[in-house]
């Protein structure tokens, strides 16, 4: 492959003390098919030896780039400040502690065409690195084409497994204070341009205490009320953001609506129009959870339920 006929594609890998599992993933990026790539890392703060790994790679391979924040960011603010300062016209995100294929973004270079964002499935594998036999598509189904819907209530698009137009970053800031990254690029790209995917599983995306997503829900320690307290305020905060983004960009509508009839819902008894509106549009906004029927309809029911009334069973 050239390079003359690839535009350059920027992998923003964000580090915070991650020396432990960082040299499989150095190696796996610098051994890239893709022929035409920036490798542009901003670590924050980190402690450890992370820092001093990544210079020693640099000495070897010009196309890193290492920034040092003066002042610790954050996991969302550090992802920001890096897609910001990338000169690829294509970005695709990096964390730390996982392993890309070696042909990932020369695959995603295929297929992105016309489209925004494209995306892959991933291998869950363990601490030591053995699979653990189950993909993210083993739990969701995928998305495809100019549809944010989907993504009021779940998200299948892990920021590890994008790619996107760097023009996307003139809609996505800034960030919002709750949620994940992924989620929010994925929602407005779906509103500017298409989505979609390659169902092949390019990235072992490594599974321990310190992900910041729970995909196994192998963290949860609270109890069924503190989960289901902790769940409505989550979902409420996201589609409150979600309305006001809708509002902003094309005036109130369907999302504006959903957010009204369900944002009282940690405080009153019952929501009827709210389960009834999700149940109604249930193969948009129920479509990413692999479940049967009878699953959605549970959880149309649930959505009916205020805290009071959860509170009495409880």
């Amino acid at each position: 492959m050239s390079n003359q006929s690839f535009p350059l594609i920027s992998i923003a890998m964000c580090t915070y003390n991650g020396a432990r599992y960082l040299r499989p993933q150095l190696d796996s990026l610098i051994n890239q098919t893709y022929p035409n790539l920036e490798i542009s890392v901003f670590d924050d703060c980190s402690s450890d030896e992370t820092v001093s790994i990544v210079q020693e790679y640099m000495e070897k391979h010009p196309q890193i780039k290492l920034h040092r924040n003066p002042i610790n960011l954050g996991y969302q603010g550090n992802f920001a400040a890096n897609f910001k300062a990338c000169q690829g016209e294509l970005i695709a995100p990096c964390d730390q502690d996982d392993v890309w294929a070696l042909d990932k973004l020369e695959k995603l270079f295929h297929i992105l065409k016309d489209n925004m964002l494209v995306y892959h499935d991933s291998e869950l594998i363990d601490e030591q690195g053995k699979s653990m036999g189950i993909s993210m598509r083993t739990k969701l189904n995928f998305v495809r084409g100019k549809n944010p819907l989907p993504f009021l209530f779940f998200n299948c698009v892990s920021g590890h497994s994008m790619l996107f137009r760097k023009d996307l970053l003139d809609y996505i800031f800034p960030f919002p204070q709750k949620g994940f990254y992924d989620h929010w690029m994925v929602f407005v790209a779906s509103h500017y341009g298409t989505i979609d995917y390659h169902d092949e599983c390019l990235v072992q995306y490594r599974q321990h205490q310190k992900n910041l997503t729970d995909i196994l829900g192998a963290k949860r320690k609270e109890t069924k009320l503190q989960t289901t307290i902790s769940r409505i305020q989550r979902e409420n905060d996201w589609l409150e953001i979600c309305a006001a983004y809708e509002q902003q960009v094309m005036g109130p509508g369907f999302n504006s609506s959903l957010y009204e009839q369900g944002k009282n819902r940690a405080s009153n008894f019952f929501n009827f129009r709210f389960g009834y509106t999700i149940w109604k549009y249930q193969n948009d906004l129920l479509h990413i959870p692999k479940q049967k029927p009878k699953r959605r309809l549970g959880f149309a029911i649930r959505q009916i339920w205020g805290m009071k009334t959860k509170t009495l069973f409880k």
